[in-house]
């Protein structure tokens, strides 16, 4: 027995991982399997449609999401070098260390700069999943520590007080070699240090939780509704339960029905409230309801009703959505509707709580959601439950000052005070002003962030009036001496049970009459610790929100009643398995539409699994009935007529609100910019940006001119626009981003928002323009020509659809644009771009511009006619002219290259650094340096340009240009210097190489530094002619003793 019982204890101490066998799986990958993007290519079999038993159904989700992980890690290899890096300052095995399988670690990091983490992680956070290695990574053969060329490791602990203090679940055993240690000398001691270093790569959280889910143990989970979802079952989202309905059980009460008519809401929006709301009571069956949401129908509005009558129902309902940012608005939606009925002091707030990483839902940000998310409720609630200085040792000093305040002066002057003497006025003054100060805080406090469950309406009540009472009260009513109140505090009690008020009318009395009551009906512990307060509120709101990974914080909660789940079609199947099997759910109420983006999924073998497909959407094609809201209230009526024929069968109403006459708004003269156009750009050409994303400079260069316009018109007309800017492709968001700046930063009424498709669901401005990018002669549109991407980008605007493409492009193919552009036709919708004079001047300066740069892109040593100098250009250099695409601003840039190659170097603008710096315009500045390099057997002067970039990212620029020339020798430095002139010009000059010595040692310039990206050049240019003769007749204005450097 004593054996089995020390079994039973060890169990209790070990560490439990969750998701430990996904975390082994990861482990037991090589760096060559991670590398490897067919590893499981084969493995994966597609997710069906039905399954026979929750098992099956569990177990098809399993390869998918070990594909999916590995395509999170493989990803991060790629940005390895931008990846933030935290060193170690020191190591030990933690006490649960066994070898070989539990290879704990305790670390202490070393607080780290800005500079050194690269990004804006400053933590590594629990379930990242970290590299270990000897130094900073810049490429895939960094990855190693020790004589391990790959060792990983999971965060399994944090310390809540000092996050620089972590636990780490290592795959292999981290040996201390010399190799990892760092000798420093100070005085006469030597000092060795740690060099080891934790490498971020991708935080595990959401996928071991999804882990979990799909394997519920042996006990089970609470499988109702997943069994529900297994078959094709049209009951599942089908009408109402048929026993309720005969025993008149499922009848929502008629000032319900009232309330929820006093929205305003249209039929379709009511009756999907009332259908979820008769379900919501059934015990016969389990049921699944699908909420059809179709752009602008007020899909949000009917979620925070719904969510409001299910508070007034006291039914606990968790709400998850798939992002923070969906969490956030329906949750600021429904406080919002709330705040609007609440009798005073957010009294009912405390069965809302909202609970997430306040980081990433950047809560800071969000003042409306202050008072219902968890991390800032617990704070404020701490204060309130001390033993010694809480809200119930406040009520009762009080207490006493009323009741006795003389004997509270003798036996509290010599102990606080240490026999300094105080009028007895003095102190009772004091004393009441600091207790009525404590009391109004912490009766506030309490009413606004309990649960109305642990506190009810009349006690919440009386501590108003008490605060009330309190506020008006003097001293002399403190001081006065009547004795109904001397002497009879141990029948307060008592008369108020018997009278239900005390004889004596007074403030003082009234007073002390609710503090006791107060006192008596809140029945909390006078201490609770931070983690019991967050059970404690958890435990006790109706309403929950919070992201469908986060619910599963939830299961040793309190049973929670109704699911609802909001943008349900943007959920992976998989993950909506952790709500859904949350303890006591009976019924679900899934909020989408599947016509719209659909989850994120990175490996393309997940993606063809059907790894990326949500239950609602699962429903959807098994048949199950979805209750659709009809009615769309964002979308002028030219806007929404493309979209609902082709994607929803014209079973979307415009309402009345867009239908007037008045909903049409004219922003510009020109035809072209109605409430919606196709406006054909035939010049644009595609090329690659960053990574294998498209852009399209041309259409970059439109779109900047009719933001431009719309500026102008909102400053002198002094009306607010709201500008969106959708493509499909990163780059060509970047290369806008760029282009526009923050010039329309400043503006109140004026705002210019540009996303990608993905970035702008759920979005909406007054007008949108949309860059299809797009630009070639086969017709290739790639995944342009996703149907819900499509509708995403074409359902935002309200007022405006301005849609910038290729006609000749996007009509040679069978997809939805070829559709989309006939239908401009046909209804008048279609332009050419030349129709407004200032775009065809805007595209004739870019496409110009951009045969300029396509001169210059295979060229990196260049000459001009009759030029001394040859000109190097970086790799920078040419990238950023790419995204000025202005051929007035490149042409100044070559005319002031011409003038340097020509040997106007500006020499009396010489500084310290070897790079000068010259102002193109107001907000441009072109960065050069004379730099050496080797050509056949000399060392020779050129001019290298690094780089034309806003004035306000030169600082940057030269910071990275300083690190750079610190790699250069003290010779090379000088030789960079030295000026030769000839009359007014400078001329380069070249030294032989043997004469250098065996020292001297000079790097290739056209080697990248890493701050700048600038690619690496392996091959030596090579020389070129010269074009012209220089006299052999020089004056040196600098004369440099290179043979002896001491001199």
């Amino acid at each position: 027995m004593q054996k089995l019982w020390e079994v039973k204890e060890n169990k209790k101490k070990e560490r439990i991982v969750k998701g430990k066998d996904l975390v082994d799986v990861v482990f037991s990958w090589s760096l060559l399997d991670v590398l490897n993007s067919n590893l499981y290519k084969g493995k994966v079999d597609k997710i069906p449609n039905t399954f026979p038993s929750s098992t099956e159904y569990f177990k098809s989700f399993v390869n998918p999401l070990v594909e999916e992980t590995h395509a999170a890690l493989l990803s991060s290899m790629e940005t390895l070098r931008r990846a933030p890096a935290f060193k170690f300052w020191e190591i030990k095995p933690a006490k649960d260390f066994k070898p070989p399988k539990s290879l704990y670690y305790e670390v202490t990091l070393q607080t780290m700069s800005d500079n050194i983490t690269n990004g804006e992680r400053k933590l590594l956070e629990f379930n990242d999943l970290i590299a270990v290695t000897d130094k900073k990574p810049t490429r895939i053969d960094d990855l190693r520590c020790s004589s391990e060329p790959y060792l990983l490791a999971l965060v399994c602990g944090v310390n809540e007080d000092n996050p620089h203090l972590i636990t780490i679940l290592a795959s292999k055993p981290i040996v201390f070699e010399d190799d990892n240690m760092e000798t420093t000398k100070k005085g006469k001691g030597v000092k060795k240090s740690l060099t080891l270093f934790g490498v971020y790569l991708i935080n595990m959280m959401t996928n071991i939780r999804i882990w979990t889910a799909l394997h519920p143990g042996p006990e089970g989970g609470n499988l109702k509704l997943i069994s529900r979802v297994l078959q094709s079952n049209n009951e599942v989202g089908g009408g109402s339960c048929v026993p309720c309905q005969e025993n008149g059980e499922n009848v929502v009460p008629h000032h319900l029905e009232r309330t929820i008519r006093s929205f305003k809401l249209n039929s379709s929006q009511e009756d999907a409230i009332l259908r979820c709301l008769e379900a919501k009571d059934c015990y016969h069956c389990n049921t699944i309801k699908l909420i059809w949401g179709p752009p602008g129908t007020g899909k949000t509005k009917t979620t925070s009703v719904l969510l409001l009558n299910l508070l007034k129902m006291k039914c606990r309902t968790l709400t998850c959505a798939p992002t923070n940012i969906a969490v956030l608005e329906v949750c600021s939606r429904l406080v919002k509707l709330v705040s609007e009925s609440l009798r005073f002091g957010g009294y009912g707030l405390g069965d809302i709580v909202l609970f997430g990483n306040k980081e990433r839902m950047k809560i800071e940000e969000r003042e409306d959601l202050f008072d219902v998310f968890l991390d800032y409720r617990v704070e404020e609630l701490y204060t309130c439950f001390q033993a010694v200085t809480g809200w119930r040792a406040n009520v009762n000093h009080m207490i006493s000052l009323l009741s006795d305040p003389k004997k509270v002066y003798h036996q509290s002057i010599e102990k606080e005070y240490h026999g300094k003497r105080f009028s007895f006025r003095q102190f009772v003054e004091e004393r009441f002003r600091k207790l009525r100060i404590d009391l109004h805080f912490q009766f506030s406090t309490l009413f606004l962030h309990l649960p109305t469950a642990l506190l009810s309406f009349q006690v919440a009540e009386k501590m108003n009036r008490t605060n009330d009472l309190l506020r008006v009260m003097t001293i002399s009513d403190v001081v006065a001496n009547r004795r109904s109140c001397h002497g009879r505090l141990k029948h307060v009690v008592k008369d108020f049970r018997k009278d239900g008020r005390l004889e004596n009318d007074s403030r003082k009395q009234d007073c002390l009459e609710m503090l006791v009551s107060i006192c008596n009906s809140i029945k909390l512990p006078d201490f609770i610790g931070m983690f019991d307060l967050k059970k404690l509120c958890l435990a006790n709101a109706y309403l929950l929100f919070c992201t469908a990974s986060s619910s599963a914080k939830l299961h040793m909660s309190s049973p929670i009643q109704l699911l609802v789940i909001d943008e349900a079609a943007q959920l992976k199947e998989c993950e909506s398995a952790i709500p859904l099997q949350l303890p006591g759910i009976q019924h679900a109420v899934l909020i989408g539409d599947e016509k719209q983006l659909p989850a994120m999924i990175q490996s393309k073998i997940a993606l063809e699994a059907d790894l990326g497909r949500s239950l609602f959407e699962r429903l959807v094609l098994l048949g199950h009935k979805e209750q659709l809201l009809n009615m769309q209230y964002r979308m002028h009526p030219s806007i929404s007529i493309f979209p609902n024929r082709e994607f929803y069968g014209m079973k979307i109403l415009d309402a009345h609100s867009v239908r007037v006459r008045s909903y049409e708004r004219k922003f510009l003269p020109e035809k072209m910019y109605g409430p919606y156009s196709f406006i054909n750009i035939p010049y644009g050409r595609e090329q690659f940006g960053q990574g294998y994303s498209l852009k399209n400079v041309v259409e970059v260069s439109v779109v900047a001119e009719i933001v431009s316009k719309l500026y102008s018109v909102s400053r002198k007309a002094r009306k607010p626009i709201s500008v969106g800017v959708i493509s499909p492709y990163k780059a060509q968001v970047f290369a806008i981003q760029e282009k526009i700046g923050e010039k329309y930063n400043t503006s109140e009424q004026f705002t210019v928002s540009v996303r990608s498709v993905d970035g702008f669901q759920g979005g909406e401005e007054d007008i949108i323009i949309i860059s299809t990018v797009r630009s070639n002669g086969k017709g290739a549109i790639g995944f342009l020509s996703n149907q819900q991407r499509t509708n995403v980008a074409l359902t935002r605007a309200r007022y405006c659809l301005w849609i910038l493409g290729n006609e000749a492009t996007l009509t040679n193919n069978k997809s939805v644009w070829r559709q989309l552009v006939d239908d401009a036709k046909a209804r008048d919708c279609f332009h050419d771009v030349d129709d407004d004079e200032s775009l065809a001047q805007c595209i004739e300066r870019s496409t110009t511009a951009l045969d300029d740069l396509s001169k210059l892109e295979n060229k990196k040593l260049i000459s001009f006619e009759n030029s001394i100098w040859k000109v190097w250009l970086s790799n920078e250099f040419l990238k950023s002219l790419e995204t000025i695409v202005d051929s007035e601003i490149n042409k100044r840039v070559m005319s002031y290259l011409e003038k340097l190659s020509n040997g106007e170097l500006n020499q009396e603008s010489e500084t310290e650094n070897l790079f000068r710096q010259h102002e193109i315009d107001d907000g441009l500045s072109l960065i050069w340096a004379i730099d050496i390099i080797k050509r056949e057997n000399h060392y020779v002067q050129v001019l290298k340009i690094w780089h034309v970039l806003p004035s306000s990212d030169v600082s940057r620029a030269e910071k990275c240009l300083e690190q750079h020339f610190k790699r250069y020798t003290k010779v090379k430095i000088e030789r960079c210097r030295y000026i030769c002139s000839q009359g007014n010009l400078a001329v380069p000059m070249r030294w032989p190489v043997k004469s250098c010595s065996q020292n001297d040692v000079i790097s290739d310039i056209s080697r990248s530094f890493a701050c700048l990206s600038v690619l690496e050049e392996t091959e030596t240019p090579k020389p070129i002619k010269k074009q012209s003769t220089v006299k052999k007749v020089w004056k040196i204005r600098r004369k440099v003793q290179l043979n002896n450097p001491k001199k």
